[in-house]
């Protein structure tokens, strides 16, 4: 089973992941399609994905050790990362409704609403689009890593006083859920093992860096390591191949 990933950095601790569960996937060739989603544009031409800019097409071209070009001849696509992230969802949430008031009586629906239109605007959906003029593969969706807590602390705490964390996160995967059906894919959710009791963060030994040096990032997104990589991918193949077996 060739599967081609296409990500931006998040990308990176997947990749580096995979060599430690390799041997139980056998049976699977991961292809690893990686450049910085602000850098990342493709376009249809000649029957595949191609980056128009040489250096993007180079930099895809290093990640996964071919042309640089997407093909529509791979058993999976799986897009993780490209602006799929649960803080553009809250953002859109929090612009849209007026602070005052705008946890009160919360609900699910109410958050889902907000946020599905806000996700949809997101590189992974522009990238899915354009795969499915070319394949009618399996395609699956892996949002950016839940945020670190110590990034939004002040949020997270509003969420809380307002018993509205298991609401929050029910929503943010309906609305993954919704978009990815648009596009005939399906999301895969973060993992329960990496997630804080809240589930609207990653736990802190999933950082790339310490603590203290990711609550002063500037990055918009928290970047994970190896261990973290390793789990998402393992949990990915394990539900695509489930998937395939009752194709």
């Amino acid at each position: 089973m060739r599967v081609c990933l296409i990500g931006d950095s998040h990308l990176a601790a997947l990749k580096l992941g995979w060599p430690r569960i390799q041997a139980g996937f056998p049976a699977v060739t991961p292809v690893f399609f990686a450049v910085p989603a602000s850098l990342l544009q493709l376009e249809i031409s000649d029957g595949k994905l191609v980056a128009p800019n040489a250096r993007v097409r180079k930099r895809l071209a290093n990640t996964s050790g071919g042309d640089g070009d997407i093909g529509p001849d791979y058993d999976v696509y799986v897009l993780c990362g490209l602006e799929l992230s649960s803080m553009r969802g809250l953002r859109a949430y929090f612009a849209n409704r007026p602070a005052a008031g705008a946890l009160c009586g919360a609900t699910a629906d109410d958050f889902a609403a907000v946020m599905e239109p806000a996700l949809r605007e997101c590189l992974a959906c522009d990238i899915a689009a354009k795969l499915r003029k070319l394949t009618a593969a399996p395609l699956f969706f892996i949002a950016n890593p839940l945020p670190a807590h110590e990034r939004h602390a002040a949020r997270w705490q509003r969420l809380r006083n307002a018993r509205l964390e298991a609401t929050v996160a029910e929503a943010y995967e309906r609305a993954c859920s919704g978009i990815a059906g648009c596009h005939a894919a399906s999301f895969i959710p973060q993992p329960a093992e990496t997630l804080d009791p809240s589930g609207l963060t990653t736990r802190s030994r999933f950082y790339l860096l310490a603590p203290d040096e990711v609550a002063k990032e500037t990055s918009l997104h928290t970047h994970m390591n190896p261990d973290f990589g390793a789990i998402v991918l393992r949990d990915a193949l394990q539900k695509i191949e489930a998937h395939l077996a009752q194709l």
